[in-house]
């Protein structure tokens, strides 16, 4: 039998062409394991925010001035202040999308003419919502997929949205009745998130936003957010425990209404991710 040796030399690249095919395609076979997770992501914090008060509200004529710390204002207050806040966000890969609300009420003591005042009430809700991208980072529900390994880089986020305003100020006169003044402002906001993981379970975290820019009389809506956050498990779910501080800054006029104040303090949160 003869064999013609051209035919191997003219072959002889079938071996590596045969090589370089199954390379892709064992990074395809990881790629599609990867693919196989879930691109979604979610997770909802419940947070307790203590802030300190430090500006002026008005209903009509009346207005009231307060400079306190959070343990000032129970001096200040009738009542234990009522608050509720939550954040949930929804990740598709890269995008995402936020609701982040508040609602404080605030019932203060009458400063001056005790006799005839018994104080004024405010009552502020926060809503804030929007879009975000993660520009650099792992994707939510890789995060999630690789829970106790720490990430391969630091993470950011830009955003925006709006920012729903709901203010209802309220002087009360005894034997005579109230002046109240209420009113609902919407407003654009942009902010930017940066996480920076120190390891497997530590964390620390930078939120700022601002907007308003005159908007439905707006004149600024901002914050700013910095904590360190602890990741674990609860009950076989992903999740963080934050603590840190956040500052609140809203300056609003419009007619009879206004409220120029700046609200700050101590933050603590509870993440679960699925």
């Amino acid at each position: 039998m003869t064999v013609n040796p051209g035919f191997f030399s003219s072959y002889k690249p079938l071996p590596l062409v045969a090589a370089l095919a199954a390379v892709p395609s064992f990074h395809s076979a990881a790629a599609e394991s990867d693919a196989s997770q879930n691109p979604w992501a979610f997770n909802l914090t419940l947070y307790a925010w203590l802030p300190g008060v430090d500006g002026k509200f008005s209903a009509g004529p009346f207005n009231k001035s307060v400079d306190s710390t959070f343990i000032d204002i129970a001096e200040e207050l009738r009542n234990f202040p009522l608050a509720f806040m939550g954040r949930l966000e929804a990740h598709y890969e890269r995008l995402g999308f936020y609701l982040d609300g508040n609602y404080v009420d605030l019932d203060f003591e009458p400063r001056f003419a005790r006799g005839i005042s018994k104080g004024l009430s405010s009552q502020l809700g926060v809503m804030e919502y929007g879009a975000m991208y993660r520009v650099f980072g792992p994707a939510a529900s890789e995060r999630i997929a690789h829970w106790d390994e720490k990430p391969r880089s630091n993470m950011l986020e830009l955003y925006a949205g709006g920012r729903t305003l709901w203010l209802d100020n309220q002087v009360e006169f005894r034997g005579i009745g109230s002046a109240s003044t209420g009113k609902s402002l919407t407003s654009p906001v942009i902010g930017a998130r940066f996480t920076v993981q120190f390891s497997p379970k530590w964390f620390v975290l930078v939120d700022g936003n601002g907007g308003g820019f005159g908007v439905d009389n707006i004149d600024f809506a901002g914050s700013v957010l910095g904590l360190v956050g602890y990741r674990t498990t609860l009950f076989g779910m992903p999740a963080s425990i934050e603590a840190g501080y956040k500052a609140l800054r809203l300056d609003v006029s419009k007619r009879i209404i206004e409220t120029d104040v700046t609200l700050s303090g101590p933050f603590l949160g509870l993440t679960g991710y699925w």
